[in-house]
């Protein structure tokens, strides 16, 4: 990337931040098949992230080229940048019951990601009906996991006891 990163570059990081979320998610799915409730769940979350990727996407199709050449700001920049340092394989492999995936889901969801996101709807979506929408999504898929991880396994003890399975 050239010395002064374009608003379109960060657009372009924040969406494959998002995708990794959504390739994390897939990879806890697929951890924790032998649990069918825990896999629907991260796949919902999976599900939820690809969304993220498509609305930056429409925003950022509907900037004109100058906004989208403008400087962008190099602390989101730099933020999201670091984001994109995250390893999805190696995190995936440390994960050895379902509280590492919880806590890990947790950190991700309280991070830079959804920081990066909602500077982008602040800052480039000129619609209040669209800003409120996705500020409102965003809140919602943040607290779904509280809220949607099935009851039987809300227990930290519980969620000590279901052990992922091998990578």
């Amino acid at each position: 990337m050239s010395e002064e990163a374009t608003v379109g570059e960060l657009f372009e990081l924040a969406i494959a931040a998002e995708k990794t979320a959504e390739k994390l998610y897939r990879g806890l799915g697929a951890r924790f098949a032998h649990h069918e409730e825990v896999a629907d769940f991260w796949r919902s979350y999976a599900a939820e992230e690809a969304g993220h990727a498509k609305w930056l996407k429409r925003l950022r199709e509907g900037l004109d080229a100058g906004r989208l050449s403008a400087p962008a700001d190099p602390v989101t920049l730099e933020n999201a940048r670091q984001v994109l340092q995250f390893s999805v394989e190696n995190t995936l492999q440390e994960i050895e019951n379902l509280e590492d995936a919880y806590q890990l889901a947790n950190e991700l969801e309280n991070s830079e990601t959804n920081a990066i996101f909602e500077f982008l709807i602040t800052n480039f979506s000129s619609d209040e009906e669209t800003q409120s929408f996705l500020r409102a999504q965003l809140r919602d898929h943040v607290a779904r996991l509280m809220i949607d991880l099935p009851t039987q396994f809300k227990s930290v003890v519980v969620r000590r006891g279901i052990k992922a399975s091998k990578p």
